[in-house]
């Protein structure tokens, strides 16, 4: 005689779902929904603004998929300015990250090839001559650029030219096509940023 509910030892009334693969969860600091609130309280931040923390809302998400590379650059507004926080996957682990904060430093037309060495001056607020500072090409690395805003999502074909100074200031050069995007940052801690995830609408639903 079977046993109630079973047939050949096996549950008639099993869970479907546990035989199902589950679908692995969303890292908190990967593709960040659009419209989201960041909160940074690095020391940058602090030294810009005076504040111990600033919240800025997310605008464009940028996703860059290489070679050992899965990058996402989100760039935050306020009222009066735009940094971008980035978001590094680490070769080799299940869910390491580094994380960083960006400004957007220049934008400008391909015009000579992009050298090995280059020197950006920035302004020096004890003396009226500029800050010279010497960063070194690392790599170059093809990738797929995702963007999305409010309006929808593009995909690009790009070139990241990574530098990097003595002090451990990193700039990262986005070529798309004749179109060049410099980004100046230094690495931030987790503990820097709070993320207030903006609600995203299901799909399907009525």
């Amino acid at each position: 005689m079977a046993l109630f509910g079973r047939k050949n030892g096996r549950s008639l009334f099993g869970k479907r779902k546990d035989t199902e693969p589950k679908k692995p969860e969303r890292h908190e600091l990967v593709d960040i929904p659009i419209d989201s609130m960041i909160e940074l309280s690095d020391i940058i931040t602090y030294e810009e603004t005076g504040d111990t923390s600033h919240a800025f809302k997310l605008v464009i998400r940028k996703k860059y998929e290489g070679n050992s590379l899965r990058r996402y650059m989100y760039h935050i507004r306020d009222a009066e300015e735009e940094v971008v926080l980035g978001v590094d996957h680490v070769a080799g682990t299940a869910d390491e990250y580094e994380i960083s904060r960006w400004i957007v430093d220049d934008e400008c037309e391909l015009g000579d090839p992009l050298p090995d060495y280059m020197t950006l001056y920035f302004p020096d607020p004890d003396n009226e001559e500029d800050i010279a500072v010497e960063y070194s090409r690392q790599d170059i690395v093809p990738a797929t650029l995702t963007v999305t805003d409010a309006e929808g999502e593009e995909k690009f074909d790009v070139e990241l030219h990574e530098y990097a100074n003595a002090e451990d200031e990193f700039m990262s050069i986005e070529l798309c096509g004749d179109w060049l995007t410099f980004y100046t940052g230094v690495l931030i801690t987790r503990s820097d940023i709070e993320i207030y995830p903006a609600m995203v609408p299901q799909s399907g639903s009525k």
